[in-house]
């Protein structure tokens, strides 16, 4: 198990701590091995996974799970209508070879069409639930198309 995930195990069980208490919790035995600790707790209070609730006490209340960029991509595809490659790009924070290949798989799947290079329009009202890609056997999708 990875450092982060020792130390996340290691705040839920104790609920409420104070940060000198995850390394002792975790078995750390080196320097080296107690600054690493150091730095994933300060990561984890950056994202939120970790709250202050007094002075030196702290308590672990998870992180939260972020959509997939393929989720992500329907989404604004799905609320846009009408969406170009920079649009999802720069919303989605995707890297422009993935949202080329969700738009193409879009297009092929009968989901969107291109109107002109680089700018497409949803077709239909699609489902807030991103198709799942199932290659063993037909199956409908929440949009009511069939999967290859």
């Amino acid at each position: 198990m990875t450092t982060a995930g020792r130390i996340r195990e290691a705040a839920k069980r104790l609920e409420e701590f104070q940060i000198r208490e995850i390394p002792d919790a975790i078995e750390v035995r080196s320097y080296r091995e107690r600054k690493a600790t150091r730095d994933s707790i300060r990561d984890f209070l950056r994202r939120g996974e970790i709250e202050r609730i007094g002075y030196g006490l702290y308590r672990y209340i998870g992180r939260e799970e972020r959509p997939t960029y393929r989720q992500r991509l329907w989404d604004i595809a799905r609320r846009m209508i009408r969406f170009n490659l920079n649009d999802l790009e720069q919303i989605t924070e995707a890297r422009r070879d993935t949202v080329k290949e969700f738009c193409s798989w879009m297009v092929r799947k009968e989901y969107a069409q291109r109107v002109k290079p680089g700018h497409f329009k949803a077709i239909g009202r699609l489902s807030p639930i991103v198709p799942k890609y199932n290659k063993r056997n037909a199956q409908c999708d929440e949009n009511g198309k069939a999967q290859e």
